[in-house]
């Protein structure tokens, strides 16, 4: 259909999608100079003139969770996640600092030992807002050095195989004012007059792939995490907060006392939240096993020459359709719960879960389809299987999510718009005359916008092109056998591309050779091929076989 569709050109329109703008190409780090990220912090981190934080004197445990670790050190029992966490958070909403005890659970499945642990410090890409007091490897001191978001701890013995061990630390954080610039688009680390956000607040065990710590400087463009899954149990607990303060918040949600709640979050890649005394509550019941819960601000009801629109109930509209068809075309959304939340940050940002979208879009709500609300929104949970489920390289294999995701816009439009797909084209993709290579890394452009180009709008273009190959049904099978291999994993473009038969190789050569740069590796082999494959360990990044 793309090679049929006319390139129309509308002005002035400025395409996004998770944290990323073409307004946002000044002070933009390369990886050469990625320290430079490390901005100083705001000039004020409290909400009134001279405000400290203040903490009530109660004991920050992780142990004090109600899930104990195993007693034994080395198991054979196949069914324990390799990570676990468990976290205290104590926050002082007045200033907006937290005081955090965490420990982390790592189970090694490699054949071989391991003599040192990586953990994925993404707190610490802002100067002062990660401060470290304390960190521990089964009870003992160890070695450790903080470069930016990598922390490495030399362990006192060999981690072998099937052993585990806990490390516990104790940090504050304190989160930076959502301003102008990088600091703007991270906003999903910071806070607002009305709203404090913390996603990728939390150290995790890096990802571990093909016998490597896979963990990435940090740029202005694009994302750079690569996430294994964990289970999650964190406690958050604030002071300093009026009543009516809502937590949001993925998994399952307990409340202990107010402004106290536990949230348990199983096999997720990560963990974010959202806090405001503001939030504006919208939830509704999909059916027997999920809810669906949109948390937005008053402002998100606009009048518009008379007329009132409210883009919360607009969104939650959407999403139940979009969960339901994205469950019939990738496969079943298996969370109970998903929440969407309005940011006070640019364009939007994924999490399990859990999204953002920003309230710009809120604000510019027309009442229609044809608008960023409802797209962005779509994007945001179209991540909920790609990255969420199948995960991958977001600084070296950024198609895999932001290409797909972009497509599943596309893919709701025909679905629940069909009279906008053109409308869809021109706006999103055509208008932009895309260039670039899809498989391109993200530290391979100067600006966002060529980063967008060759990514997302080259990738749609791409991904379009092997639907008209192969035909309809065949690209769904495709979408739908890579999503149920990749479940779990973090995959590699060739999980993708060996999902196509010995007869569909030939036959997408052409658009492979357009779009990627080295189409013979990323295909599988012609001849010999047995049809669609699972990933090998180095692929899909899982220790088990």
């Amino acid at each position: 259909m793309w090679r049929s569709v006319a390139a129309l050109i509308l002005s002035g329109a400025l395409l996004v999608g998770c944290n990323l703008s073409a307004a946002a190409n000044a002070d933009v780090p390369t990886r050469e100079n990625a320290g430079r990220l490390r901005l100083s912090a705001s000039t004020s981190v409290a909400t009134e003139a001279g405000a400290t934080a203040t903490f009530t004197e109660v004991p920050l445990t992780a142990t004090a969770l109600t899930l104990a670790p195993t007693q034994s050190r080395c198991l054979s029992d196949e069914e324990r996640p390799p990570r676990r966490v468990f976290a205290d958070v104590r926050i002082d909403y007045a200033t907006k600092a937290a005081l955090i005890e965490q420990r982390i659970e790592f189970l090694n499945r490699e054949d071989a030992a391991l003599e040192e642990i990586v953990l994925d410090v993404q707190s610490n890409q802002w100067e002062d807002s990660f401060q470290l007091e304390h960190l521990s490897v089964n009870g003992r001191q160890v070695s450790q050095e903080l470069l930016l978001n990598r922390l490495t701890l030399g362990l006192p013995e060999p981690l072998e195989k099937n052993c585990w061990l806990e490390i516990e630390l104790g940090f504050r954080l304190q989160p930076s004012e959502i301003r102008d610039g990088l600091r703007s688009y991270r906003g999903f680390f910071g806070y607002s007059p009305r709203q404090l956000n913390l996603g990728h607040f939390l150290p995790t065990v890096a990802a571990r792939l093909a016998g490597q710590w896979r963990i990435h400087d940090p740029i202005g463009i694009g994302e750079q995490v690569v996430y294994e899954v964990a289970d999650w149990q964190v406690r958050v607990s604030v002071e300093n907060a009026d009543s009516s303060l809502r937590l949001a918040a993925p998994g399952a949600v307990t409340e202990l006392a107010d402004n106290s709640w536990v949230v348990t979050l199983p096999d997720s890649r990560d963990f974010a939240i959202s806090l405001s005394e503001e939030f504006v509550l919208h939830e509704q019941q999909i059916n027997q096993g999920l809810s669906l819960a949109v948390y937005s601000f008053a402002d998100a009801r606009i009048n518009a020459g008379g007329l009132w629109l409210d883009g919360a109930e607009h969104t939650l509209k959407e999403a139940v359709k979009a969960l339901d068809l994205f469950s019939r075309l990738f496969g079943d959304y298996e969370r109970d719960r998903f929440v969407i939340v309005q940011g006070d940050f640019p364009d939007g940002m994924e999490f399990s879960g859990l999204v953002f979208v920003g309230s710009a879009w809120f604000y510019q709500y027309d009442g229609s389809p044809r608008n960023y609300l409802t797209l962005i929104s779509v994007h945001e949970i179209a991540h909920q299987w790609w990255y969420a489920k199948v995960g991958n390289d977001a600084a070296l294999n950024p198609w895999l999510d932001e290409a797909l995701a972009t497509y599943s816009e596309y893919l709701y439009i025909e679905s629940e718009y069909p009279t906008e797909r053109n409308w869809w084209w021109s706006f999103r993709v055509a208008g932009y005359f895309p260039q670039g290579k899809v498989d391109s890394t993200v530290y391979e452009f100067r600006t966002p916008r060529e980063y967008i180009n060759a990514v997302y709008l080259r990738g749609v273009q791409m991904l379009q092109n092997l639907r008209d190959d192969i035909g309809d049904d065949s690209f769904f099978e495709l979408l739908r056998a890579y999503g149920e291999a990749g479940a779990g994993r973090v995959a590699e473009p060739t999980l993708f591309w060996r999902h196509l038969t010995d007869e569909q190789v030939p036959i997408t050569w052409d658009t492979r050779s357009e779009f990627l740069r080295d189409p013979d590796v990323q295909a599988p082999p012609a001849e010999g091929a047995a049809g669609p494959v699972e990933a090998t360990e180095n692929e899909s990044g899982k220790d088990s076989p």
